[in-house]
This record gives structure tokens, C-alpha cells and sequence, in this order.
């Protein structure tokens, strides 16, 4: 096929709304990001996540307490960071009561500049849809994203391992219908995740999950995903490709992440949660901020003498940061 061909056999997928999951770029400009995990504690068991083998661990499960989201919030403050991510690595948003709250101190903040979060949608009730709208300075959300199995649901319960499809697309369908009643610009992020024999589109996902028609909802398809270092081994997805060449630091590594426990991580990436791999664990939120840098500083130069942490090695979201 020749390369003009290519291109147009490519656009035309895109507009079709077909996954075209893009390769990992060479560079990427380092990430500045505050993940606040505010409960490690899922309602899922994604085949694609190491959820299920972490449940089945000695990890403390639990939601952040409010001293602990205080005291991150503020550590995030102190470091210098101004945008905030709100998913956990491994869990559920709305599975800590205590979110909006946490959340609308964080919106109300002077220094924080923007945030975004995730959530699976299953508890993505009535009551806190309501709490969604009711959030301040809403100027500042960047994006609301969830997480779905697929656009049935039988590829729901195969991909999440729970039968909740036709609740989430009930929330997320009544979610679109009160923002545009309300005459929101919150943007919706629906990101559905689908093992590779999966055909579904765009446009199918925008009619199961907007009926509503709200302007503001995105889908996106993922059908390409990490194998979590050999904890993912399911014969229906597809995986990335390993990456070989790692010489610079990955661009995630300027992200900083405060864990439900107390902990404090260099990168919000799932692949820091495989169990008993802490890497990339800089401190705790007892820790004076000049130590967790300089734990920081020192990942990045050993990883310019070749020693990449164990979190790193076998990862496939990897980017060189620039």
C-alpha cells in the first residue's frame, strides 16, 4: 500500500471513530502532575489491572482520611505543583464518601490551577451527580473521565469482571442529561476499554452512553494496554510493545502521587502497584519536603547511570522525557 494509501485508509478510520491507540512517541515534555489517591478500594476487577492480584495481598485498603488528603493537598502545595489528578492508581473514586468535599477545597484553592479525575461509574448515583454540579470554581475542572468495559454487557462483565453495565449506562447517561439541562461546559471523558476483536466505535459508544446529545462528551477507545510487567496475561487484549531503549528518565517521573496510606511515589502510573514493588516510593507525608527531593534526585541519577528503578524496566507506557 503506498504512503499516500496509508494515510487515507488511516483518516478514514479516525473519522469513523475506530481505536488508532498511536504508538509511544520518542519525547514528551516532562509532566507536572499531584495525583491525591483518595481510596485505594475498587468495585471492579478489570482483567487489565492488577487490582485483583493487590486485593489479594497485604496492602492496607482503605480510603484517604481528611488529615491525610489535608496534608497532601498541602505537601502538593509546598512542592510546587498547581494541577491535580484525582485517580487512584488502583481504585474508585467515589468509594471514599468524602470526595467532593475534598475535592471543592482543592477547586477553592488559590494554587491549585486544575484538576481532573477518573471513576468507573458505578457509583456515580443520583446523589453524586448532584455533588458534581454543585462543585465550585468549575472553570478549573479540566475533564471528568470514566472508565467503561464496553458497549454491552456481556464485553462489560468479560472486561471488569462485575455485571454493572446497564447501571453505568443509566449514570453516565443521566450525568449527560442533568450538565446539559444545566447548561454546563464540563467536559466528559468516556474512555472504553475493549479486547482487541472488539468493533465497537465512537460514534456506538456516543449513543449508548449520551442519549442526552450533551455537547461536551468525548469517547474515546482503548484497545491496547501494558501487561503490567507479566501480571496481565489475557489472551483477548492487546499489548503494547516493549521498549528496549530507556536511556533518559521517562517523562512521567516529574508526577508525584500520595497514596490512600500515606505513602508518597514518583509517577502516578499503575505499573508502580504491582505488589511488593515500591521503586518508586519516595517517602511518606511525615517526610520534610528537602528529603522526598532528594529521594526524587536520586531515581534520576541513577537512572542516567543505567540503574532504572524495577518499576520502569519492564513498563511500555514509557516516553524519554524531553
Amino acid at each position: 500500500m503506498s504512503g499516500l494509501n496509508k494515510f487515507l485508509s488511516r483518516l478514514l478510520k479516525n473519522k469513523q471513530g475506530e481505536s488508532l491507540y498511536s504508538k509511544n512517541k520518542k519525547s514528551q515534555p516532562s509532566r507536572n502532575v499531584a495525583y491525591i489517591e483518595l481510596s485505594n478500594v475498587c468495585n471492579a476487577k478489570c482483567i487489565f489491572c492488577p487490582y485483583p492480584q493487590i486485593a489479594e495481598s497485604d496492602k492496607n485498603l482503605q480510603n484517604m482520611s481528611a488529615e491525610g488528603f489535608a496534608a497532601s493537598l498541602n505537601k502538593a502545595v509546598e512542592l510546587g505543583y498547581s494541577r491535580l489528578g484525582f485517580t487512584p492508581t488502583t481504585g474508585e473514586l467515589f468509594a471514599n464518601k468524602r470526595w467532593a468535599e475534598h475535592i471543592a477545597t482543592a477547586l477553592r484553592h488559590d494554587k491549585i490551577k486544575s484538576l481532573y479525575y477518573y471513576s468507573n461509574a458505578i457509583l456515580l448515583t443520583d446523589e453524586n451527580i448532584e455533588k458534581i454540579l454543585a462543585l465550585p470554581n468549575p472553570q478549573k475542572i479540566e475533564k471528568f473521565c470514566f472508565s467503561v468495559g464496553g458497549s454491552d454487557a456481556a464485553t462489560y462483565k468479560k472486561m471488569f469482571a462485575v455485571d454493572k453495565f446497564e447501571v453505568v449506562q443509566r449514570n453516565i447517561n443521566s450525568l449527560c442529561e442533568k450538565l446539559k439541562k444545566a447548561g454546563s461546559t464540563l467536559k466528559i471523558n468516556c474512555e472504553l476499554r475493549l479486547p482487541k476483536h472488539d468493533k465497537t466505535t465512537k460514534r456506538t459508544a456516543e449513543k449508548i452512553f449520551n442519549r442526552a446529545g450533551y455537547a461536551n462528551f468525548h469517547a474515546n477507545i482503548v484497545k491496547i494496554f501494558d501487561p503490567i510487567g507479566g501480571l496481565i496475561n489475557e489472551n483477548d487484549l492487546d499489548y503494547l510493545p516493549e521498549i528496549t531503549d530507556k536511556a533518559t528518565p521517562c517523562y512521567r517521573l516529574n508526577d508525584i502521587r500520595f497514596d490512600a496510606n500515606g505513602n508518597v511515589w514518583m509517577c502516578g502510573c499503575v505499573v508502580s502497584e504491582r505488589p511488593g514493588e515500591s521503586s518508586l516510593r519516595i517517602g511518606s507525608l511525615a517526610d520534610t519536603n528537602e528529603r522526598i527531593e532528594q529521594k526524587r534526585q536520586a531515581v534520576f541519577a541513577h537512572w542516567r547511570m543505567r540503574e532504572i528503578p524495577s518499576a520502569c524496566q519492564p513498563c511500555r507506557l514509557y516516553k524519554a522525557a524531553m
